[in-house]
């Protein structure tokens, strides 16, 4: 039960941009308006709207029988109908949000960028905030500065740390992913990421177990079982060892981005990117074998269901659905086809689709 934004899929800022012009606008209609201070969008709740229903969403997830939907300026949707009516969730944040997860029906966890980290123990209807960009830096600040004798890469991590702290900056959170209420990573930019053991209220950056001296960034993170995967940058994959608990990067048959890695059965092994890039591994990643896609869209999303089914979401709309293992795809017909940020299922056979309109379910 999750869904991620996919950064670097599509340019947030022309979606941002068509949001605002109009308010924008409005307010230069009024003849002199004061001027606003700003406000941090980490200390301003989102804003309230009974009109959000069909704004732009950038991932979504089922629970249960509950989708939950996340967007542009903190804005948190969610339907016990298939999307037929939305509710929209108390927010403590305006930021961007990119990804949701739910390990159980009631505790849920959302990221985005301001570093920020949000967490649900409603099923999504209401929520705090657990971690922002500037306590994630103070953690790694701290943490890299207390264990100088025990960490050989403590005074580079340290360093890269103070570097990324400068100005008051703050790196987004890309992928959100937990094994079970109380265990759970984050990842973003630069090689971030940070655990936790007790459901959020306390965080612990590992940074110093990636095999990732370049800091790639890291777009997606996922699990099955006591596997633990990583994927990003310059086609980058990495798997958590058990033995050595280190992220251990996997070579695979690319140079580019790779957005998103889902595990599935029988040990297979997912990863997809850019213009339409898609490869399959049946070991776990050892080795991959890259399937063409009847689209040169990115990929934003790919959702195993039922038996050997597979979907494929394209962000420029196409919907691909393989019954072969992804062997082979095939374009599944939509009712309309609009750029696509992220999926979800449903049940077997519906699932929802999130873009710059909202929210839609279609029928398989």
């Amino acid at each position: 039960m999750r869904e991620g934004f996919l950064a670097g899929c599509f340019d947030l800022n022309r979606i941002r941009g068509a949001v605002m012009s109009g308010i924008v606008l409005s307010g230069l209609l009024v003849a002199g308006a004061p001027a606003l201070a700003f406000e941090p969008p980490l200390e301003v709740p989102a804003m309230r709207s009974d009109r959000l229903a069909g704004s732009p969403m950038l991932a979504v997830t089922s629970v249960g029988s509950r989708l939950v939907a996340v967007g542009l300026r903190g804005v948190i949707l969610v339907s016990d109908d298939q999307g037929k009516t939305w509710t929209q969730a108390q927010v403590p944040v305006s930021v961007d949000l990119v990804a949701v997860t739910f390990p159980s029906a009631n505790q849920g966890w959302a990221v985005g960028h301001g570093g920020v980290v949000l967490h649900s123990q409603d099923g999504g209807l209401t929520w705090e905030k657990q971690l922002d960009g500037l306590m994630a830096s103070k953690l790694a600040i701290d943490f890299y500065t207390s264990n100088p004798e025990h960490l050989a890469e403590a005074a580079d991590l340290l360093a890269k740390e103070q570097n990324l702290a400068v100005d008051k900056e703050t790196q987004p959170f890309l992928d959100v992913f937990f094994t079970d209420d109380l265990h759970g990573y984050v990842v973003g930019t630069f090689n971030r990421i940070f655990a936790t053991e007790d459901g959020g209220q306390h965080w612990k950056p590992l940074m110093h177990l990636t095999d990732n001296p370049q800091e790639w960034h890291f777009y997606s993170i996922a699990g099955a079982g006591d596997q633990l995967f990583i994927s990003g940058e310059q086609g980058r994959v990495w798997r958590h060892d058990l033995q050595s608990n280190r992220f251990v990067s996997i070579d695979t048959p690319y140079n580019g981005t790779l957005f998103g890695i889902v595990p599935a059965a029988h040990d297979q092994l997912f990863a997809y990117g850019m213009r339409g890039s898609f490869f399959r591994s049946s070991d776990q990643g050892m080795s991959w074998e890259r399937v063409p896609l009847p689209v040169n869209s990115n990929v934003v999303r790919v959702l195993p269901y039922g038996q050997d089914r597979l979907l494929v979401i394209a962000q420029s709309g196409e919907v691909l659905v393989s019954s072969d293992g992804a062997r082979s795809f095939k374009a599944l017909p939509q009712s309309s086809q609009i750029p696509l940020f992220g999926a979800t299922m449903v049940d077997e056979k519906r699932m929802a689709l999130v873009g710059p309109l909202g929210v839609r379910v279609e029928g398989l």
